[in-house]
């Protein structure tokens, strides 16, 4: 919860509830280091994380995460469109919003006609220095689909790299990434969050010059998740927004904000119709694949085999 999604989640859980929230931010990676880090050293600063499925689940094999098994919300039947508690039966692992991440074109830039089918076709001549891509060196999008892509046998490695030379714009956060694409800096967003994209439109409250786009290889999607921290300064606090996070109003409000597919069927989908398309195969990481693609980020890999 960042930028204007965390503004707009903390004000309207303060204005319910008068509790204070403090966002930090920061990569994924970098905050599950700290964690870690502050729970071996006693000095938990964290109430809770938000983050993808996988960086909750490795705070909880680090010990760092508390069960939320007894929020009121989760008992709630009938009402899920993604169980919150999936793959985690101790409920230390909580859904809260899906995400995909097709490519997005700014379609002042590219006509229907030369729209990419595939990410093979990205490699071409006329595609260079035409693309944004969110730092994969921070591990980012890039570095859980492309080894999940090759272990699924969609792309090879050769044509991975060929797309890599084709001089990429790298940005630092993936709003920058997008906030580029929109503004026709760059014709399109590679793997690009419907999330981030989401949000600045949702933000803009007008027409954005954009679209997302299916490919032949498969769209992928992830589950976004938050997980309580063990021995937390405020673990009553804690467990309140993880309870509201997941109720009615509270996925309104964040589901809204970023513009995303909710985990509730009582809760409208919010992607705006600019990012709204059929998958023609849907992608999601198995928690092996996960844990794979990140052990291969830890090397390099992508970052040696583009070359920066």
């Amino acid at each position: 919860m960042t930028g204007d999604v965390g503004l707009a989640v903390s004000r309207a859980f303060e204005q319910k509830y008068e509790i204070k929230v403090e966002i930090i931010t920061g990569g994924g990676a970098a905050l599950v280091q700290r964690i870690t880090t502050e729970k071996r050293m006693g000095t938990m600063v964290a109430d809770i994380m938000d983050a993808n499925t996988f960086q909750i689940g490795q705070l909880e094999d680090a010990g760092a995460t508390a069960s939320s098994e007894d929020i009121p919300v989760l008992k709630e039947t009938g009402v899920w469109i993604v169980e919150p508690w999936a793959n985690s039966p101790k409920r230390h692992v909580l859904i809260h919003t899906i995400t995909f991440y097709p490519n997005i074109i700014n379609t002042d830039l590219v006509k229907p006609s030369d729209e990419p089918k595939s990410l093979r076709e990205l490699t071409q001549a006329r595609w260079k220095g035409r693309m944004a891509v969110f730092d994969p060196r921070q591990n980012s999008t890039l570095s859980t689909a492309f080894p999940v892509f090759l272990n699924r046998k969609l792309i090879d490695q050769d044509a991975i790299q060929r797309l890599g030379m084709n001089d990429i714009k790298y940005y630092p956060v993936s709003d920058e990434a997008a906030r580029n694409v929109i503004q026709g800096q760059q014709a399109l967003y590679l793997l690009g969050s419907t999330g981030t994209m989401g949000s600045l439109i949702t933000k803009a409250g007008a027409s954005i010059p954009v679209k997302a786009i299916d490919t032949e290889e498969g769209t992928l999607a992830t589950n976004r998740a938050m997980g309580a921290m063990k021995d937390s300064p405020h673990p009553n606090a804690a467990k309140v927004l993880v309870n509201w996070l997941l109720t009615q109003e509270g996925q309104n409000v964040f589901a809204k904000a970023q513009g995303v597919v909710p985990v509730r069927k009582d809760v409208p989908d919010f992607t705006p119709k600019e990012l709204r398309f059929t998958p023609s195969r849907l992608i999601v990481p198995t928690p092996e694949e996960e844990k794979e693609s990140t052990r291969i980020f830890r090397e390099g890999w992508l970052a040696k085999l583009w070359g920066r």
